[in-house]
């Protein structure tokens, strides 16, 4: 097949701004394999490209408009073709991996940054690992052992806090969770032992907690570090921050804390990672941890599951099914 449909955009905004298009198939370059798509996902990465926002984010991807068409960082599929450098037996395996341009039929990736995909997932819900999976998985890391602390989770209901709040429990965390009512169930069935609800100011979490994932990051750190005890360790996972520069301020104001307290501030810049990704493969074949999917849409409802993504509907991961 030399050519495909994928999803492209021309300009920074909205799901409007996506449209059809019927382009090449990509060759796979040096160190690539090419995959045929089965499965993406809808994350917050996704949304922060699609719209150009923080302002910061457009140094690196296109001042004016986006230097790349296609977006979708979330791929599963089947292995076509490899490039030079790389084993041609992955040909007709299914892979798994974090891509730049999933939301497509096929798609080119790093071979170092693709495993196959464990026994416990199919070619379409392997699809909800790799880019929230791996940023939970460096973020358990960087706070170092947990078992037996306290430790409270916000935007626990998002596709990192999922996997964050699983993570932590079978490290022997005992976790309190910040997310809205309605998920509190969900958060609960991934492994929090409390549920805080967001948009209760009431609802109280404590302190003296020896570890906070701040995956929202959204109250201001004067509210948030006085929670964590004195030889805590708080990280700050993304986040939107403010419209111009994002996280920014935030990793600034941590820096700024440092030299000054016992407590360990820290921040996460996730990076892609076959061997993480490996790794929570084989919690998941272990039953340690699992996706939570709310639902599975078309290729054709890629802008409206973006759209139900943004509102806040999903309950879940957003999983787009892609067949070439």
């Amino acid at each position: 097949m030399s050519t495909m449909h994928a999803w492209v955009r021309h300009d920074y905004g909205g799901p409007d701004r996506l449209e059809r298009a019927v382009l090449p198939v990509p060759a796979p370059a040096a160190g690539e394999v090419l995959v045929r798509v089965t499965a993406s996902a809808v994350n917050s990465a996704d949304l922060h490209l699609l719209r150009g926002e923080p302002r910061v984010v457009r140094l690196a991807f296109g001042a004016r408009r986006p230097r790349a068409a296609q977006l979708g960082r979330d791929c599963a599929g089947v292995v076509e073709a490899v490039g030079p450098g790389v084993d041609p037996s992955l040909v007709g395996t299914l892979v798994h991996g974090e891509a730049d341009a999933a939301w497509a039929e096929y798609a080119v990736l790093p071979a170092d940054v693709v495993v196959p995909v464990p026994d416990a997932l199919d070619e379409t819900t392997a699809a909800a690992v790799p880019l929230a999976g791996v940023t939970a998985v460096q973020a358990m890391r960087r706070l170092g052992d947990v078992s037996g602390r306290r430790m409270l989770v916000t935007g626990a209901s998002g596709c990192v806090g999922l996997y964050v709040v699983q993570l932590a429990r079978a490290a022997g965390a005992h976790v309190t969770a910040v997310a809205s009512a309605r998920r509190a169930d969900l958060v609960r069935s991934a492994g929090a032992e409390h549920v805080v609800d967001r948009h209760d100011p009431a609802d109280d979490p404590g302190d003296e907690f020896g570890a906070i994932v701040d995956v929202m990051a959204v109250r201001p750190l004067s509210e948030v570090l006085p929670r964590l005890a004195a030889d805590g360790v708080y990280l700050s996972v993304g986040g939107d921050g403010t419209p111009v520069l994002g996280p920014l301020p935030r990793i600034a104001g941590l820096a700024a804390r440092g030299p000054f307290t016992r407590r360990r501030l820290r921040s996460l810049a996730a990076r892609r990672s076959g061997a993480d990704l490996a790794d929570l493969d084989a919690r998941i074949d272990r039953g340690e941890v699992r996706p939570m999917i709310d639902r599975v849409v078309d290729f054709a409802d890629v802008p409206d599951a973006l759209r139900a993504f943004e509102a806040g509907e999903a309950n879940g991961r957003l999983l787009i099914r892609i067949a070439a």
